[in-house]
């Protein structure tokens, strides 16, 4: 495995806050991940149908002599004037949806004791998801916000969706982390809000990528998610960090220490038992998190933040 130090140069990343660079890095995987969801398709297919059938759709494709048979309304006029004999339009029928990502970027999401922060893994994911969304001819949008500050992204195709995501992301992942260094309050509706505004916004028929900690999720968060469903498909996704699920079996062996960047705190030596009953409570958290998802008929998938996104993605897409 590529050590640490090696990924973050190839990304172009310091890992605390997220540049253009590292997210079009992502561009260079959609071939490795397409095969892989081609060879592993997950259980639920959300993407582009787009038919090389020709009939009356939603997207054009070419016009043409009339022939007998021919839908009447179908009859371009325009064409029918200027070379004075009927011509009909044909239509490719098209079942796109369009993509839309949510994505938190609340002050929890800056935490990393690996490779990345939780909110840089966060912007990787979300670019690596929009590579692939454009690849396939998705048109992809996004909600993404940090305390006090949220922007929104309609749907778009080709490269310019994910290059307008990508600076989104880019500027709010870098105001939030420069707040939470100069100790800002944090905003503990955010995802509620993000969740109340994607339901306000997302047409019917949207695929809706719900990208989190969820470390502030509380039951209007699970009743919003459930509104959305009932019109929208979504995907609750979630960032996690391993020091947050259990402590290293020797903390002063480690000589591990927490830092916003401003001051350091080192971690004390507990003992086995407190370890234990660390351990036991995130288990408890997660445990209960992933059951109320279950509740709703949604698959809760995890993202590491300290691997890389491209080991992880059979997982995330399993």
């Amino acid at each position: 495995m590529t050590n640490t130090s090696t990924w973050l140069e190839n990304w172009h990343s310091n890992g605390v806050t997220v540049g253009s660079a590292e997210l079009l890095y992502y561009r260079s995987k959609v071939a490795a991940f397409s095969r892989h969801n081609r060879l592993h398709p997950p259980k639920s297919q959300a993407g582009v149908l787009l038919s090389k059938h020709k009939g009356r759709g939603m997207e054009f494709d070419e016009v043409r002599h009339y022939q007998a048979g021919d839908d009447v309304r179908a009859i371009d006029w325009r064409v029918t004037a200027r070379t004075g004999t009927p011509h009909t339009k044909l239509f490719r029928e098209e079942r796109e949806r369009p993509i839309m990502f949510v994505v938190d970027l609340d002050h929890s999401q800056h935490f990393g004791s690996g490779l990345l922060l939780k909110s840089v893994q966060a912007c990787h994911l979300t670019a690596a998801l929009s590579w692939q969304a454009i690849t396939r001819g998705d048109r992809v949008g996004a909600i993404i916000g940090r305390p006090g500050r949220h922007l929104e992204i309609r749907p778009q195709a080709r490269q310019q969706g994910a290059m307008r995501i990508i600076h989104s992301l880019t500027e709010l992942q870098r105001e939030s982390v420069a707040d939470w260094q100069q100790a800002a309050p944090a905003q503990p509706d955010l995802l509620n809000d993000l969740l109340s505004r994607a339901r306000q916004v997302a047409r019917p028929g949207t695929i809706i990528y719900l990208i989190s900690d969820w470390q502030a999720a509380d039951e209007e968060t699970f009743n919003l998610c459930q509104a959305l469903q009932r019109h929208c498909q979504i995907y609750p996704l979630q960032l996690f960090d391993p020091l947050e699920r259990e402590l290293p079996t020797n903390l002063a062996a480690y000589n591990l220490s927490l830092t916003d960047g401003r001051q350091r705190l080192a971690l004390p030596a507990w003992s086995g038992t407190e370890r234990t009953a660390y351990q036991h409570a995130a288990a408890q958290r997660q445990l209960q998190l992933t059951a109320r998802f279950k509740r709703s008929n949604l698959q809760l998938r995890e993202v590491n933040a300290a691997r890389a996104l491209e080991e992880q993605w059979p997982e995330v897409m399993a």
